[in-house]
């Protein structure tokens, strides 16, 4: 009979073999999480230097061509106030490193620096220094001053765009994605419009301003017709390609339940074709705005293009620049707007594509 003559190991012996050590990573999971502490607070360091340093500047330096000192600003205020809120911001991230506030600052301070650098440079080379002299250029202080002067036409111009932007927009797109439905739907349908679709859509929607102006009653339904002529092109073209890229397996699925043709418009192929619906409003925002400057120009009395071009007459260019940061700040306000819808309506595609 066999016996097991296996040698089994005593207590001793199992004591003496050494084991492996433990990696430095896994003795210290909190090291990650310090380097980045370390780069937060260096951040964070950086920035507060370069926004105390900039009212220093503006303060304490003469102006080109002057031997006083230049006197208090508006802008130092800004900057003083940024400042403060920097101080409090950097101390509740301090005080709860897994904050949002601590997150948010992480995310936003290298904007921030680059921001006080910025600013640095603006002063440095425009009042303090002469480089770039006006009429052309102006310091941060001038278009503060500007914006002061002028607030209530900005924001009534501002007003009259945003509207006509909207009414313009809200047409096109609609009737764009009515277009595109009803030709990715129907093939006849398709037959017949898609030639057309390829033939006046990529016309530039500025060019049709004298059409406009010549067959509509009002020179503001003209603006806003190429408005909304920007926005129903790529909306149109894209709600057509989403529709008929719809797998035809769950039309034929839904029909089989006893789905009828509005059921399976409304519930398969509008909710398939969302995401190339969403490209198209992004595409047509773009054209939508390009197409509200040219109509400003010509076919409307008040906006924010139309404030641009009339202070440029003037030659008084602190004006126009101001006009053209709002102009930029309603550009992508109306960006930031549409990827939140965006999100809202393709919360589900989040893990799958990235946006």
């Amino acid at each position: 009979m066999l016996t097991n003559t296996r040698p089994t190991a005593t207590p001793t012996e199992g004591a003496d073999q050494k084991r492996p050590e433990p990696s430095s990573s896994a003795t210290r999971p909190e090291a990650p999480a310090r380097r980045r502490s370390s780069s937060t607070s260096l951040w964070t360091t950086t920035a507060l230097s370069l926004w105390l340093v900039y009212p220093v500047i503006v303060v304490l330096l003469p102006d080109a061509g002057l031997l006083r000192r230049a006197p208090t600003t508006p802008l130092t205020v800004l900057a003083g106030t940024w400042l403060v809120v920097l101080t409090a911001w950097t101390f509740c991230a301090w005080r709860r490193p897994a904050s949002a506030a601590a997150s948010s600052l992480a995310h936003y301070l290298p904007w921030i620096n680059a921001a006080g650098a910025w600013f640095i440079v603006w002063q440095l080379t425009t009042s303090k220094l002469g480089l770039l002299a006006p009429p052309y250029f102006a310091a941060p202080e001038v278009l503060i001053a500007s914006f002061a002067g002028d607030w209530r036409l900005l924001l009534s111009c501002l007003g009259a765009s945003a509207l006509l932007f909207v009414i313009g927009y809200t047409a096109g797109s609609v009737l764009g994605f009515f277009t595109g439905l009803l030709m990715g739907w129907s093939r006849r349908a398709d037959y017949w419009l898609h030639p057309l679709l390829q033939t006046i859509g990529p016309v530039p929607a500025a060019s049709l301003l004298p059409l406009a102006l010549l067959l509509l009653p009002t020179t503001y339904a003209s603006a806003a017709f190429i408005v909304g002529f920007g926005a129903w092109f790529p909306m149109a073209t894209m709600t057509r390609a989403g529709v008929r890229s719809v797998r035809s397996d769950y039309i034929d699925m839904a029909r089989t339940l006893g789905a009828d043709e509005l059921f399976l418009i409304r519930r398969v192929a509008v909710p398939s074709a969302l995401p190339d619906m969403l490209t198209g409003l992004f595409t047509g925002l773009g054209t939508s705005l390009a197409a509200l400057m040219t109509a400003e120009l010509t076919g409307v009395d008040k906006g924010l293009a139309w404030y641009i071009n009339w202070v440029k007459g003037w030659a008084d260019y602190p004006r126009m620049y101001v006009g053209l940061i709002i102009l930029v700040a309603f550009c992508r306000t109306l960006m930031v707007l549409l990827f939140k819808i965006r999100s809202s309506l393709l919360a589900w595609q989040q893990n799958l594509v990235r946006w």
